[in-house]
Parts: structure tokens; C-alpha cells; sequence
């Protein structure tokens, strides 16, 4: 199994560049689309070879839960 890097960058360390065209930007409040449910916040970002572009969302229902999701997966909640 090949592994890939993995970038992660999150609202405490400010050392790795959010993506230059990220679709959501750290503290929007987004939702899954489908699913389970999960609504949050975006804290974070990830990137590998499969997923380009991922967020990590902190629950807004459980403070200091976090799960991370492709871009794909979200959307913005007003």
C-alpha cells in the first residue's frame, strides 16, 4: 500500500497555507450534505492524492468533535 502525504492545517498554527482556492475558509459553518449528520465548523484542511481538497469540521453540537470530509461532502449553511 502506497501511503501519500497528508497536509493539515488548522486554525492554531497558521505555519501551512490554506489551499489557494479552497471552497470554505477556517470558521465558516458548514453541514454534510447527506448522511449523518454533522454541522460545524471548518478548523482545518487536509490533502491527499484522492482528495485534493478536505476540511476539517468541528460539531457544533459536540465542541472539540472533529471530523474531516472532501470538499464534495459539504455545504455552506447561512
Amino acid at each position: 500500500m502506497e501511503q501519500s502525504s497528508v497536509a493539515v492545517g488548522a486554525s492554531h498554527d497558521h505555519q501551512i497555507q490554506q489551499p489557494l482556492r479552497a471552497t470554505f475558509g477556517l470558521g465558516e459553518r458548514v453541514r454534510k450534505k447527506s448522511g449523518a449528520a454533522w454541522q460545524g465548523h471548518i478548523v482545518g484542511w487536509y490533502s491527499t492524492k484522492l482528495t485534493p481538497e478536505g476540511y476539517a469540521v468541528e460539531s457544533e453540537a459536540h465542541p472539540g468533535s472533529v471530523q474531516i470530509y472532501p470538499v464534495a461532502a459539504l455545504e455552506r449553511v447561512a
